[in-house]
């Protein structure tokens, strides 16, 4: 059976958020690029159907507003400085 788009960007998205996991304790630019990509394809899942995911939180749009929020942070963190 094939994948859906959908699923093929949930995909994606899943191996993006375990890396932001990991940045999350790593830090430095790792962290705002990893987190901005998950929160990226989670959009794309999300426009091509895919309403779940196996992430930990389940829900697609709270993982956007999570890591965007997360990247936003942290880069405007590493920048201050």
């Amino acid at each position: 059976m094939e994948k859906t788009k959908g699923e093929v960007y949930e995909g994606i998205a899943f191996q993006f958020c375990k890396i932001a996991t990991v940045s999350l304790i790593a830090q430095r630019f790792t962290l705002p690029v990893a987190a901005g990509c998950c929160a990226l394809f989670y959009v794309l899942a999300m426009v091509h159907g895919k309403r779940d995911t196996r992430c930990v939180l389940r829900y697609p749009p709270l993982l956007v507003l999570l890591w965007g929020a997360v990247a936003s942070v942290s880069l405007w963190l590493i920048l201050r400085k």
